[in-house]
């Protein structure tokens, strides 16, 4: 009876029949591997580079696996200062207080970041209401603080921004 095998499996199992072919002292060659990825560059193909060296023993089947993590997407620069004032707000409300504080809540806590953040443990969530610009760098805005309790805290509040951050404020509460 003839037996056929479809050319899929038998392409498939070429590499493994080459690593058991015996060489002429009677021993299988080994194969090794050699696998390039250039650390300063984002994933792409590597070159894969397979030499049989027939005096050694065969190696043991060892899976490398690498992994690419890629950096979180880079923030786009704000350059206007409303849109800084409101991303500001936004991060607070997204409980996202390191990129509040590295978009200008460093200049403006007038405390440590631990305390700062402290000082969000009862906000829920921020809504600008109005929000004015005076020029290129000043911002006038009124927020509302919602807080974890349902009451909601008014404040009114003037920014100055230079270079996409805050680098001064008054913040006043009102209601």
């Amino acid at each position: 009876m003839r037996c056929t095998v479809p050319a899929v499996v038998l392409l498939a199992c070429l590499p493994l029949t080459a690593c058991a072919a015996k060489t002429a002292s009677g021993a299988a060659p080994a194969v090794t591997v050699t696998r390039t990825v250039p650390a300063s560059t984002s994933p792409n193909p590597t070159t894969t580079t397979v030499s049989p060296t027939p005096t050694s023993p065969a190696p043991a089947t060892t899976a490398v696996v690498v992994r690419t993590v890629a950096p979180p997407p880079a923030r786009p620069h704000l350059t206007n200062a409303s849109a800084v004032v409101s991303q500001y707000y936004q991060d607070i409300t997204d409980h996202d207080y390191a990129a509040a504080w590295a978009l200008g809540g460093s200049n403006i806590a007038g405390a440590t970041y631990d305390h700062w953040v402290a000082g969000f443990d009862t906000t829920q969530s921020i809504t600008l209401g109005t929000v004015s610009e005076f020029g290129a760098s000043r911002v006038s805005a009124v927020l509302y603080a919602t807080q974890t309790d349902g009451t909601v805290k008014v404040y009114d509040g003037t920014y100055t921004v230079s270079g996409g951050v805050l680098i001064g404020a008054s913040v006043r509460q009102v209601g």
